[in-house]
């Protein structure tokens, strides 16, 4: 897309010149713009005063860096797991405090709703 010639603060101001009742029609032959370009301009920064576009804009970029940081750590995510098992070798599970019966390297299924078999 096209960047505009004009800057968005001279867009402020003239939007405010419209409100103030200068005919838009005049507005666009001295801005050298179109209808359908002020009335997007319009639509875009609506009542916001020159400040008001200053302090969008910065908003805008801010949300752009999060979004930045944001996809960023997304990523790193996605390369490494979140919680790690633990390796487990013959040595741990010997100096291992006792958790109850075991069936099959998974705990067994013990209790009210326990089964003959467990889920392994």
């Amino acid at each position: 897309m096209r960047r505009s010639l004009h800057t968005d603060e001279e867009i402020a101001f003239l939007l405010t010149e419209a409100e103030r009742g200068i005919p838009v029609a005049e507005i666009c032959a001295s801005a050298h713009v179109s209808l359908g370009t002020f009335y997007r301009w319009r639509r875009r920064l609506g009542g916001l005063e020159p400040a008001g576009v200053v302090r969008l804009k910065d908003v805008e970029r801010e949300n752009a860096g999060l979004r930045a940081e944001v996809q960023r750590l997304r990523a790193a995510l996605l390369v490494q797991p979140l919680h790690p098992e633990p390796m487990r070798t013959a040595a741990t599970d010997r100096t291992a405090p006792h958790q109850g019966p075991r069936h099959r390297g998974a705990p067994a299924c013990v209790g009210r709703f326990a089964f003959g078999r467990s889920a392994n």
